[in-house]
This record gives C-alpha cells, structure tokens and sequence, in this order.
C-alpha cells in the first residue's frame, strides 16, 4: 500500500479535509477535530506503517459510536446543523477505508460540498475570502493525486491560473442565471435558524439578547436620520398576558386590516435583515411596506403572508410624529385585562392611583414619577423573581431590564383603568457614516409601552427612560458596556474592542455592499442590469456575451502561454552574444540563421568577413566560458563579454 500512495498526495488530502472543517466549528462539535486527528493517523500508520485496515464490526462500532455522539450533541436528527455534521463525519471515517484512488476522489468531491455547505449559515464577504482560500487547498490537493514529487509552488500557481480562467464565466452566470431562491434561504428547521427577538416575553427574555453582538438588520434612510429618541422599530405588539408571560393576541393578529394612511412630514428608507427565518418586519411607525407579500395586521404590525426566509429586504415609508388612532371598544378592553389575583401589592397601588386621579394621563405621570424617584437599578443581572413577579419587582429587588419595566409598568397601567400593552423590538442603532446607514444589533432589542390616552391616541410610554435616560440618549452599548454579562455569548467580537470600532465599521460596510448588491440580487435587479450592459436583452445578444465569457479564459491560457515565452528574459551571457551577433550584421549584413551553433556562425564568420573574425572569435569564447559553465560564470567574465558586444575601431 505505502508504495501506491505517494505520501505527498494523503498529506494535501488530510490538509483538505482540515481546511473544510475548521470553518464550520461554529456550527458542527469541536470534538471532530480530535476525531479527524484520530482517524488521519491512523490511516497515515496504514500506509506507511503497514498496519491492516479495520475489519468490518470495528467500522460498525465506529459509525454507531459517531451517530451517538452527534445525536447527543444536537439532542435531534432532523436539523440542519446534524445533518451536516453527520455528512463531515462520513468524509473522516471513510479514511480507514480509503483503498484506491477512486476512494480518494470521492473524498475530496467530498469536501467540495461540505465546503458549499458552510454557506448555508454564513454569507458575508469574509466567508467567501476564506472559501476561495479552501477551494485553493483542494484544488492543489487534487493535482497531487497525479504528480509523483511534491511539487507545491507549481500547483499552487496553476490552481490560482484555474480560478482567473473561472471568473469571467462565473461573473456571467451569476449576472445572467434565472433568480432562484438560494439554498441557504430554504427553511432551517433548527433553533439556530431563528435569533433575536421572539413572540412572547417575559422578564429576562431581552436581557439574554444584550448577551449578543450579532447584527440584527441594517437601515439605509433616503434622508436624514430621525433622532434617536424617534428610532423605536416597532417588530410585535404583545396583549396577551398570562400571569407570567406576554404575547401575541393571535386572534388580533391573524385578522388583514387597512393599515391607516400616512399624513404629516414622512421618511423613506430600506431595512436589511439578517438571514434567518422571518415572521414579523421591523418598522418606525407609522408606517407602510412596498411588498407584495407583506400584510397589516393592525397594532401597526407587518407580518409576511408566510414566514419568509434568508436575507430580507424592504423598502418603508413612516410618518413618525403621526398619532396612532386605531382601536375600538373591544380591543380597550383586551388592554384592561389581568388574569387571576397575583401581585397584590401592585394592584393595590394602581387603585389608589385610579381613586386618587381621574384623569388617565395623571395615573400614566405617578407612575412613571414611581419608577423615576423608587431607587430602580437598571441591570443586565438582575435576581430571579418568583409567581408573584410584578410585586417582587417594583417593591424588592428594584433591580431590571427594560422588559421589567415595560412589562411591570403595563400591569399597573391595567389595574389602575388605562389601557396599556407591550411593545417589542429594538431601539436605537449605530451609525455607520462611512456608507450613511444605521446598524441595529441584537444589544439594541428593547421593550417599551403604549397607553390609550382619550383623544391623544395610543402614547408610546418607555419607563426604562424614566430610570436610565442615557438609554435611548446615547443607546444600550454606551449604557451598558461596563455590566457584567454584556457581549457575553459574542466574546470574539470586534465590538469588545473600542479601539477596532473603525476597522468593525469599514468591514461592515463591505459586507453590506456585498449583501446589496450580491445576496440581494434578486430578478428586479437583473434585469436592470442586463439592460445596462446589453441594452435589448434578447437570445441573440446573450449567446453573444456567453461566447465573449467563454472564450475570454482561453484567451487568458493563449496569453499566459505565449506570452511567458515572448517575455522571458534571456540569461545575461546569452544577451550579450546575440547584441554581438546583431551589431556584426548591421554592419555586414551577415545574419545568424535560426538554429545556427554558436560555432557554426563563428566558421562561417570566418570565412564570409575574415575582417571581423578576430573580434568575433573573442566574443565567442568569452561566451562559450560563461554560457556553458551552468551559471558559475563570474562576474569579471560576464563583465567581458559585456564590453565585447559592440565591434572595437581596430576592427572597422
């Protein structure tokens, strides 16, 4: 065996497979590390050590001990991150049954898909630097397999001349193709394919979010950008309250309603989700969505007729100082309701408010003065809370987050008569000025209030302001970059690292530029694009511009070939003889013939113009010493023959 197999062709093969599992250690177990360390020295102990391949029930056990641990990683077969573990694991067990060059192919073949693989979890620009980096290794793995030395500058060069020669092609079919969803855009059936903000809350739920540094959505405005204290994107409205846990009114939610028409001053501008499985937009309201497959769902909410998947894109148009009017009798009432008789203490004092004030909007100011002047903490950390959560809040701990707040005062607006509900989704943004778009990040969800005040509408009402203002002033990293538990779950993020804001902004922007135009190509854009280039689109032109792609890379082989011929610099001793050679047959007319030895020229030199034999003859030997002594000519020498290149006056 260990002679069939050059050890320079498995060690590449090893290699490529450790490039293309490295790059998904996010998304498969670290432990396959070990495991491909495992099994790439056994195999390399069988071909070079002679040791027997494992029988069949060692192979059993090997798979079944793979499966089990996989299962007991994901808890789950039918998702995909297990899916794609299981295929990574089938490429390294296959190496203690690698036999013959055709086992070897499928390996590699391989790792060419699980390479494409990755791409289902991630689309930025960075990890296509780093698949054009994979892509390389195989393909200098594959030259391998038919080279009998290690030859890896040589293959390295040809592997990257083979990627050139892909480009013009592979630009052509991307700009031409059919818009299809991509791959990654199918559903993905695994938690990871959902993140950020859910559709119920209870206390501690956003907290987790301020954990992360991954970003959420980014919003390119058409104008300026609204103040920060106007940057509230609306997601869901929760008025479903069980005791413990807020939600969706299903009922309210399902039912299409006429979105209310825009009045006043309005702003246009696009938002860019992150991939994932979307069920709900975020917006400024209030606020209308130019999609065709988004609808109103009334509580100024846009939900997709379907949840859409991958990377979203919407164009919006909100008018954010217009009052929001929708309600009728039966929606107030759902926003009075409080199930069962818990937090006794908290419905207490929002009696005493109801008695004490008859206006609404005097109970709305106690209570917000109550969480101004009660010694609240606004904390990443705070303690647990028990059944009675709103009581232990708001008269124990006095320690929250935003959630706390906006949940706990929402239960005491009910008691006290107000109609009142929960508003989540995130607040704020940083501002990218490099390309003038905001970025909104997972630390920005945010939970907030809205109160049904009687000829005012509903009144977005944040108590989080009244405790911490620098919140919604100056936005949550700034308030919280100094708590315990923030970036927590993202401690590889630029965002940890106040002197890398520049080069995280920079980065940013490449990848949004790389999702607007690239992700985000969809068959709008196309045929913009088309257009552009090719003016009428039609069969003819674009068979002629498939030819121009295909036959640009051939062009590009010729070149290379040729050219490396036509441009390559003779050695110094060889330059001079032919100056030599060029100088005698301006002056005599007596030209070298193709083919023609150095010797030869020189007899007949001799014989045709015997007047210039001698300085000839000297030239010759000068460069017979140099040019056949494989390079160990000196420099004196070379000098010599240097000075002999143009005819000496003794010789006119």
């Amino acid at each position: 065996m260990a002679s069939t197999v050059a050890g320079h062709s498995v060690k590449w093969l090893l290699l490529a497979q450790l490039a293309v599992i490295v790059p998904l250690l996010p998304v498969i177990p670290v432990w396959m590390v070990a495991v491909w360390a495992l099994f790439a020295g056994w195999y390399w102990q069988i071909i070079s050590a002679a040791w027997p391949f494992p029988g069949a029930l060692v192979k059993l056990v090997l798979v079944a001990a793979s499966l089990l641990g996989i299962y007991l990683q994901y808890g789950q077969w039918l998702a995909l991150e297990p899916m794609v573990a299981t295929l990574v694991l089938a490429i390294l067990l296959k190496l203690v049954e690698m036999k013959n060059s055709r086992d070897r192919w499928l390996v590699l073949l391989l790792c060419y898909f699980v390479l494409a693989c990755r791409f289902l979890f991630e689309q930025q620009i960075v990890a296509l630097a780093i698949a054009i980096l994979q892509v390389l290794v195989l393909l200098v793995a594959q030259q391998a397999m038919y080279r009998q030395a290690a030859a890896t500058l040589a293959s390295a060069r040809l592997a990257v001349v083979m990627l050139l020669q892909a480009l013009p092609l592979t630009l052509f079919l991307f700009l031409v193709f059919p818009r299809i969803g991509p791959l990654w855009s199918m559903p993905l059936p695994s938690a990871k394919a959902q993140t950020g903000m859910s559709d119920s809350l209870r206390f501690g739920d956003i907290a987790e979010l301020s954990k992360s540094a991954a970003l959420a959505f980014r919003v390119s405005f058409d104008g300026p950008l609204p103040a920060p204290s106007q940057r509230y994107w609306r997601g869901l409205t929760l008025e479903y309250y069980d005791g413990e846990r807020w939600q969706v009114d299903r009922l309210s939610q399902w039912a299409r309603r006429r979105a209310e028409v825009l009045s006043g001053p309005q702003i246009d501008y696009t938002v860019t989700l992150e991939p994932g499985v979307h069920k709900w937009l975020y917006t400024l309201p209030v606020s209308t969505v130019s999609r065709a497959d988004i609808y109103y769902a009334g509580g100024y909410q846009w939900l997709p007729a379907s949840p859409l998947t991958g990377r979203l894109q919407y164009r919006v148009r909100s008018a954010i100082e217009q009052p929001r009017l929708e309600a009728d009798r039966n929606l107030l009432h759902r926003n009075l309701r409080l199930p069962g008789d818990d937090n006794r203490r908290a419905r207490a004092l929002a009696v005493r408010w109801r008695e004490q004030y008859l206006q609404p909007a005097r109970r709305v100011e106690a209570a917000l003065q109550f969480f101004a002047t009660g010694g609240f903490a606004y904390t990443l950390e705070p303690p647990r809370l028990g059944s009675d959560n709103v009581d232990e809040f708001i008269f124990d701990s006095r320690q929250g987050f935003c959630e706390h707040f906006a949940g706990s005062f929402v239960f005491l607006m009910r008691a006290a008569g107000v109609p009142a509900r929960i508003v989540v989704g995130y607040q704020g943004g940083e501002f990218n000025d490099a390309e003038n778009y905001l970025m909104v990040h997972q630390s920005d969800a945010h939970a907030w209030a809205e109160v049904w005040l009687d000829g005012a509408g509903w009144q977005r009402i944040d108590p989080t302001q009244a405790v911490a203002p620098d919140r919604v002033r100056l936005g949550a990293e700034s308030l919280l970059r100094d708590q315990q538990g923030f970036l927590d779950s993202s401690p590889f993020s630029l965002r940890n690292f106040h002197w890398a804001r520049d080069l995280r902004l920079y980065l940013d922007s490449l990848n949004y530029a790389w999702a607007k135009w690239v992700l985000n190509y969809d068959s709008q854009l196309q045929t913009g694009v088309l257009s552009a280039l090719l003016g009428e689109i039609n069969v003819q032109r674009m068979l002629l511009a498939l030819l121009i792609c295909g036959a640009l890379p051939l062009a590009m082989v010729a070149l290379v070939t040729l050219g490396s011929g036509l441009l390559s610099r003779p050695e110094p001793a060889l330059r001079y003889y032919l100056a030599a050679s060029r100088a005698l047959a301006r002056r005599t007319g007596l030209r070298r013939q193709p083919g023609e030895t150095a010797a030869g020229f020189l007899s007949r030199v001799q014989q045709q113009a015997p007047q210039w034999a001698p300085w000839f003859s000297e030239v010759y030997q000068c460069f017979e010493r140099c040019h056949y002594r494989a390079g160990t000519a000196t420099a004196e020498e070379l000098a010599a023959l240097r000075k002999l290149r143009r005819p000496r006056k003794s010789s006119d």
